[in-house]
């Protein structure tokens, strides 16, 4: 008698059907393994194997299991005289590609063996480890699944893979000098140098303080030398991010230790098989002060043959930034922005971004979740509601897929005010239809009319048939943690820079509450003080203008007029008028309008910019005591202008201490609103602004839940649009 033996979860791409033939010809059994769209399937002559898949002290790392299903198989037993790994079967199913991982301990040993074969190759991994995600075109996963299916393997290569007792065994990314994809150095589109004498002479540019791009797993990286000031200045005017802080790349913990802070948490993440940036408190806020002006600074290790070889060269920590302009994609497959390029000719099929972490009270927030952790799927209490798809946001755009209890939230893609992030978005999106074989009857998207993801969306729906469903943005900001926690009723604070509001205003402070998924369109409870943004959300670049506008409430014209010169008589004249203002309870443009009058930040050159400099102007002050107003009506309204004269009165004091006072005041308003309106539910928190460790360090005192899964700002949207869809299941 036969068996089929199914298995779903974590078994493609991870050494999963070796493990099983070498289990299977241990014991002496007949049958084969294949892989499917459904996850592998194993047809074996004893029951009793499925034990083995059960042992998970047995199974290969990589590996996780999610459901195994046993049935009897009508054959006969002459029909397999052995046990023997199959060609996969095509088709589309709930089958999940795993995401890109770090070169394991066994091939950075090979690559430094001058006795092996692949010393110094720049492509070295096996089995257990290296690019998987960014390469592959389909499902099943196999070689002639992905970009590496034109390099035929040699004959060495073919050996090891083709023998089961070698941790190459069906290693779809094998490769050597002899067969593999070859590096070479460029300056102008003309090559200077190849293979391993291409390493050494981009390694000599990056001493004479060149800019190098270097294509990796998921895309271009701009490489230049961390302790050369000029190369980083260099660097920083071809991507036009002026103050932006720049990610380094260090040898390994104890020289990351050097720079920064490296707590238990963070050591963790730093040499997890993800590899993602941390943010790490530096050790002097003036080390590295041109890669960040900040306190703290993104830092991470090698995970690549080529880094680990680049470093050995150079031992020196690397400037190691996406090779994008800001909003736009990764760079993937050839790029103009600097003179210098490494690169090589295996394609990238999916474009990803190193993945940003930070840690707050212990906890981990994801900044970015992309490389390492896209696009494996999230479990969900709810399994058999109709499949969704989610188009996210605007910004730090990414698309969600639910299907069968999972949520495949994607890789980040990033601005869609560029057309370039539509058709990325449109592909991706296209491409986890494809893998996921989602056939989705629900399609959300932002409520905000004028957003292309919106404009998509609608196209998309009519298109295949499916329902569209708009989600006010701070409400899938909510349930971005409510799907994570399984929370139904909740209580939850979303605070960001800015969300179209439900009233048409520019939301970014708001209270709401949330019973069984009912009435989600009228749950606001509270929010901030609505102030006025002269010039409307264009303006989000100039704080000034923010807190003229909040200034204008208590301040004289004369007094106006010395703060703010000639704009004031302009500024006022439009508030009076009502032309081009805008009203708003964003929490983010009240912190950009503190920073900007404390003196810390005078214009956003990016995302956040201003509420970040604020964060790191604290550095631990201790905050004066001014006590939240919040106003008694029925939806509750912390006010900010009494904050503001606080300020005003108190400007010649200590900066840091009233840094602090903002953070203070802001965080406990909120989670006074958000606790009296709970009544003992679950309270979460989310949006751009948990990332600030001063008001999110009070919600966690407090009790208060936070992403832990998915990133707490823009790029968690799409995970939150699928959880409000979801509410009602």
């Amino acid at each position: 008698m036969f068996y089929k033996i199914t298995v779903t979860g974590t078994v493609q791409s991870v050494g999963f059907r070796p493990f099983v033939f070498r289990e299977a010809k241990k014991r002496g059994l007949k049958g084969y393994v294949r892989n499917t769209s459904s996850g592998a399937e194993i047809i074996v002559d004893d029951k009793s194997f499925v034990s083995v898949l059960q042992d998970k002290k047995m199974l290969p790392p990589l590996v996780h299991i999610d459901t195994v299903d046993i049935g009897q198989f009508y054959t006969d037993s002459s029909f397999f005289p052995d046990f023997q790994i199959i060609p996969s079967k095509s088709g589309v199913g709930s089958t999940f590609i795993l995401p890109d991982v770090s070169i394991c301990e066994d091939c950075i040993s090979e690559i430094s063996d001058s006795k092996n074969r692949r010393k110094g190759y720049y492509f070295t991994t096996c089995t257990n480890c290296g690019p998987r995600f960014s390469m592959v075109l389909s499902t099943p996963y196999d070689r002639r699944t992905t970009t590496m299916s034109k390099f035929n393997m040699c004959e060495k290569c073919e050996k090891e893979y083709s023998d089961p007792s070698d941790r190459r065994f069906h290693a779809q990314t094998i490769a050597c000098p002899k067969c593999g994809p070859e590096l070479n150095l460029s300056y102008g589109g003309k090559i200077s140098a190849r293979s391993d004498e291409a390493v050494r002479k981009a390694c000599q540019e990056i001493k004479k303080g060149y800019v190098v791009a270097v294509k990796g797993i998921g895309g271009y990286h701009l490489c230049c030398d961390a302790e050369n000031n000029d190369a980083v200045a260099r660097l920083r005017s071809i991507i036009r991010r002026p103050s932006k802080p720049l990610a380094v790349m260090v040898n390994g913990v104890e020289d990351a230790g050097k720079i920064a802070i490296v707590g238990k948490e963070e050591k963790s993440a730093l040499i997890s098989k993800e590899r993602p940036i941390v943010v790490l408190e530096k050790k002097d806020k003036d080390v590295f002060s041109d890669i960040s002006p900040l306190d703290s600074i993104g830092i991470m290790l090698p995970y690549t043959a080529l880094h680990y070889l680049i470093l050995d060269i150079l031992k020196r920590p690397l400037v190691m930034t996406s090779c994008n302009l800001p909003g736009e994609p990764i760079d993937m497959n050839s790029q103009s922005l600097a003179g210098f390029e490494l690169s090589n000719q295996r394609e990238i099929s999916n474009p990803v971004d190193d993945s940003v972490l930070k840690f707050i009270g212990g906890k981990q927030f994801f900044l970015r979740r992309s490389r390492g952790f896209a696009p494996m799927p999230i479990g969900v209490d709810i399994k058999d509601a109709p499949d969704i798809i989610s188009l996210g946001s605007q910004e730090s755009n990414t698309i969600s897929i639910y299907k069968g209890g999972k949520v495949f939230v994607s890789q980040h893609i990033g601005d869609t005010s560029h057309v370039n992030v539509m058709e990325a978005l449109k592909k991706t999106a296209n491409f986890f239809i494809k893998v996921t074989g989602a056939k989705p009857a629900t399609i959300a998207c932002d409520m905000h009319p004028d957003y292309y993801t919106a404009a998509c969306a609608k196209e998309f729906a009519l298109k295949i048939g499916a329902e569209l469903v708009p989600v006010q943005h701070h409400v899938a900001h909510a349930y971005s943690v409510g799907l994570e926690s399984g929370l139904s009723s909740f209580a939850a604070i979303s605070c960001d820079g800015s969300g179209y509001g439900q009233d048409g205003n520019v939301w970014g402070g708001e209270v709401f509450l949330f019973k069984d998924g009912k009435d989600a369109d009228s749950s606001r409870v509270g929010h901030l003080e609505e102030q006025v943004l002269v010039g409307g959300e264009s303006a989000v670049n100039e704080p000034k203008k923010m807190l003229f506008g909040i200034l204008s409430k208590f301040l004289d014209d004369k007094e106006l007029n010395n703060q703010f010169g000639d704009n004031s008589d302009i500024w006022k004249r439009q508030i009076d008028d009502g032309f081009n203002v805008q009203k708003t309870t964003s929490s983010g443009r009240v912190l950009d309008a503190a920073s900007f009058f404390l003196g810390f930040c005078e214009k956003r050159t990016y995302t956040g910019e201003p509420a970040i400099a604020l964060e790191s102007a604290v550095s631990g002050a201790k905050p004066y005591d001014l006590e939240p107003v919040i106003g008694k009506g029925q939806v509750k309204i912390l006010k900010t202008t009494p904050l503001f004269e606080f300020l005003w009165d108190m400007r010649d004091k200590d900066k840091k201490r009233l840094a602090a006072t903002v953070h203070d005041y802001l965080a406990r308003g909120l989670f006074s609103i958000a606790d009296s309106a709970s009544r003992g539910l679950p309270i979460v928190f989310s949006g751009g602004v948990a990332y600030n460790r001063y008001i999110t360090g009070y919600m966690l005192k407090k009790g208060v839940i936070v992403n832990s899964k998915v990133p707490a700002g823009d790029g968690g949207i799409s995970f939150g649009q699928v959880g409000y869809v979801l509410r009602s299941y």
